[in-house]
């Protein structure tokens, strides 16, 4: 790889939107070279010369040196697919892809080809999470409790449930944190949309020792909701990124909790967080060390493929009580 690495985006809707703006703002690493759009007037977005293609498929033969996906989930697997066939390295928006089967045969093959890709999960390269995660592993507190929200009102769209939308996300951050997979998994069903698909999802995640994660997701909440509260003994940690802190502990003797009988107030007090960089650019700039010798074990298909064996899952159990 040379220093400025070359890449590809293909989509330049709302995310691959951001993504560009991403890649303006690292000039000294990266430089946006090649776009697949439907629509030519978004080379009009990137402020530089770039080469414009309606098919995705010639932006993954051209000489581009990475590629983004930034597409609908249904195409996820096709384009890695491709980018695995032409060894370019890619970053691919969740989720990774839409079934089970489909995800076992794809990491399989990237653990084969070695070629580098990043699932991007947003939430985990979010600074005040992980300074969180970095609290928790020097203090070294055992995690009792994981409450995870991440929803709002809408957007709705057609090609995508909520529990494969949201869950991937709240289902990094928790699996992060744990190290684990579950030994049991419940879900329920919300409202549904016209198509009978849930809209709103609850989901509980026991894991072994006692420890369990509870998720509400989706896109009927009047508000944007998108926070982690994370208990231990002694403390209650929240990572809330709607809020002017993000991230927080409280003294909160869980193990004592019902003694008195009284409501517990909590008194918040602020947790630094080093970076202000938002959580696209550390992905970015992540994968972009990862490529250059450097950290990859977010890059390890691991974790995805847990995702998606729970997310599968969940599936199941709601088409069972359907």
């Amino acid at each position: 790889m040379s220093r400025v690495v070359r890449f590809g985006l293909i989509g330049a809707g709302r995310w691959g939107k951001n993504y560009i703006k991403t890649l303006a703002a690292l000039p000294q690493r990266c430089r946006l070279t090649h776009l697949a759009t439907s629509r030519p007037e978004n080379a009009s977005l990137i402020g530089h010369p770039v080469e414009v293609v309606p098919d995705w498929r010639r932006l993954v033969a051209a000489d581009c040196e990475a590629v983004i996906i930034s597409s609908p989930s249904s195409t996820h697997a096709e384009m890695v697919d491709a980018c695995l066939q032409a060894r370019k390295p890619c970053i691919v928006e969740k989720p990774f892809c839409l079934d089970l089967p489909t995800a076992e045969r794809l990491c399989a093959r990237v653990a084969a080809s070695k070629v580098p890709v990043l699932v991007e999960y947003t939430q985990l390269f979010h600074p005040a999470y992980q300074a969180l995660k970095r609290r928790l592993q020097q203090t070294r507190e055992p995690i009792r409790l994981i409450l995870s929200e991440g929803m709002s009102l809408g957007p709705f769209r057609g090609d995508e449930a909520a529990l494969w939308d949201w869950g991937p996300h709240e289902m990094g951050l928790c699996l992060d944190l744990l190290g684990r997979m579950p030994q049991r998994v419940e879900a329920l069903a919300g409202p549904r949309d016209p198509k009978g698909v849930p809209e709103q999802v609850g989901l509980r995640l026991d894991f072994s020792g006692g420890t369990s994660a509870w998720i509400q997701a989706g896109y009927l909440s009047p508000y944007k909701r998108r926070n982690l509260s994370v208990f231990t003994e002694e403390q209650v940690y929240l990572f809330d990124d709607t809020a002017s802190e993000r991230l927080t502990v409280a003294p909160c003797r869980f193990p004592q909790r019902y003694e008195g009988g009284a409501a517990f107030p909590l008194q918040q007090h602020p947790l630094p967080v080093e970076s202000s960089a938002p959580p696209l650019t550390n992905a970015v700039a992540y994968f972009l060390d990862a490529l250059n010798g450097g950290d990859r074990r977010l890059l390890d298909m691991t974790l995805t493929l847990q995702i998606t064996q729970i997310l599968a899952e969940c599936e199941a159990i709601f088409a069972r009580r359907s």
